[in-house]
């Protein structure tokens, strides 16, 4: 049996990537595909908890490296349990949010050092990086209009949703960055058009792509 495909969507809350995840998903599946779709964190049992963690709005005491390493417990928890077993049966796998997300928060958003993240990742998560990651880019005040009107009907925020402005400009520039050191896996997409734009431009690519690894 040949290995799945693993693919994953990121951007900074409020880009549209769960969306897209879902029209991918139903797409894929009328194609003939055995699709699994999951999401960092809270992907596993496990992970459920440690995202309550993360995301508790009363948790404003976490320090950055404490999070960020909560976010790698949940990650190679999310790859044993679900990501890596899926691919093994030949699944495709949609995720999201990967290692991307922890670098482009932790890293280029709290400063961590990049460095320190790559080295902690190395042995456990490097090894098993996506086939091909879509990057919705959109400009954080579009986004954080977005959010905001999902917490509102929700009638709160998330740790993360409080954070300022600034913040979600430096994960952009993040995100950009990393997409440029990879171009072979990245796909970016203008995350301020119609989802059916967007959608659209994915199966493009999709259908592109996977012909491709097929032909392999």
């Amino acid at each position: 049996m040949k290995p799945g495909t693993f693919i994953t969507f990121e951007g900074i809350d409020g880009c549209g990537k769960t969306t897209q995840i879902q029209l991918a998903r139903t797409f894929l599946e009328k194609q003939g595909n055995q699709v699994i779709t999951t999401l960092e964190p809270g992907g596993t049992d496990i992970g459920i908890q440690i995202r309550k963690i993360l995301l508790n709005q009363k948790n404003q005491s976490l320090v950055q490296e404490s999070e960020m390493l909560l976010y790698l417990a949940d990650r190679i928890q999310h790859l044993k349990e679900v990501i890596l077993p899926a691919l093994e049966k030949g699944n495709l796998v949609l995720c999201d949010r990967f290692h991307d997300s922890t670098l482009a928060y932790q890293g280029f958003g709290r400063g961590l050092d990049l460095k320190l993240i790559r080295s902690i990742e190395e042995k456990a998560i490097t090894p098993h990086a996506p086939f091909l990651t879509f990057l919705l880019d959109i400009e954080p005040k579009l986004a954080l209009k977005r959010t905001e009107e999902k917490y509102a009907k929700r009638n709160q925020q998330d740790r993360l949703e409080q954070e300022s402005i600034d913040f979600f400009e430096r994960i952009k520039r993040g995100y950009q960055q990393l997409a440029e050191a990879s171009p072979d896996r990245f796909v970016c997409l203008d995350g301020s058009k119609s989802k059916e734009h967007i959608h659209q431009q994915i199966i493009e690519t999709l259908e592109t792509r996977l012909s491709e690894r097929k032909s392999f």
